[in-house]
């Protein structure tokens, strides 16, 4: 089953849901286990970070984004603060990690297990595919290559974490959230392994995006072609429900010029989030934000 038909498939549950049809992307390709797409085995999840990020996906010549031609791709990405009040404490985001996974800080009891609070000062990925395109994951395609690459997380206290991550495929409900697998390769948490899962929606560049995630965005006809208000996922970049649902269905079947923040083809940027009270702006997609198991 290719990308568009998938799109159109989930579409008369969104539309019942919201009054329109089209939800963005594909399915995850395994059948859902219990509460996760991806079985973790015998590990547990021992802490997890909520975030919201921007980031491009683009060719090693910027000439196009994540389009019908497969071909090599780098997506890079960075945290930005998801309030005011994340704005004054100079954060981007938090997490709350038990302390076994030996993480510095001073330990808060929870069910009597002690957790360590820590807020985000920087966050970023880099991932890179040999060769991808919008049916990534599909199976039947023997060339296709996930994303993969480094994440790095810098905390207010000074301390750091490291890890090598992949985009493990997408969900097998909710059509806007990948799950991510991989290891923590050094810093706090070291040899903890990467699992949860982020929402992903289109982002284009906007002015009249002026403040921090979810608040509404006027039209700007200079930057989108969709007819809406759309919601800020950071200052300067938003999002919305028609746009996303454009920017899948061009993706799919190559008839909806899309690409309006580089003035390239294909999907070039993007919205990333996930945690406790940050769902997907585009679907309104519930995810669990990077989470370290052991």
């Amino acid at each position: 089953m290719n990308l568009k038909s998938r799109i159109l498939g989930v579409s008369a549950g969104v539309a019942l849901a919201v009054g329109m049809a089209g939800p963005a992307f594909a399915g995850a390709p395994v059948v859902e286990t219990g509460a996760t797409a991806y079985d973790q085995g015998s590990m547990a999840t021992r802490g997890g970070c909520s975030t919201v990020a921007v980031g491009t996906i683009l060719n090693a010549a910027k000439t196009a984004g994540l389009g019908l031609n497969e071909e090599a791709m780098t997506s890079s990405s960075k945290g930005y603060p998801r309030s005011s009040a994340d704005a004054t404490a100079l954060r981007v985001g938090q997490c709350s990690l038990q302390q076994r996974l030996g993480v510095a800080g001073t330990p808060v009891s929870f069910g009597g297990i002690n957790y360590v609070n820590k807020d985000v000062a920087k966050f970023g990925t880099k991932l890179t595919s040999s060769a991808t395109d919008c049916n990534s994951f599909e199976g039947s395609d023997l060339d296709e290559r996930p994303l993969t690459g480094k994440m790095s997380i810098g905390f207010s206290d000074l301390s750091k974490t490291e890890a090598y991550i992949r985009v493990q495929g997408f969900d097998t409900v909710a059509a806007d959230k990948v799950w991510l697998t991989g290891i923590v390769s050094k810093g706090e948490a070291a040899g903890a392994t990467i699992g949860g899962n982020v929402w992903f929606n289109p982002a284009y560049k906007a002015k009249t995006a002026t403040g921090y995630y979810g608040s509404a965005v006027a039209d700007d006809p200079k930057t989108l072609t969709f007819n809406e208000e759309g919601f800020a996922i950071a200052p300067g970049y938003a999002t919305g429900v028609l746009f996303t649902i454009g920017e899948a269905v061009g993706c799919s079947d190559g008839t909806t010029p899309i690409g309006t923040s580089y003035g390239v083809p294909g999907l070039d940027l993007i919205g990333l989030g996930g945690g406790s009270g940050y769902a997907s702006l585009g679907l309104g997609t519930a995810a669990d934000g990077v989470q370290f198991l052991l």
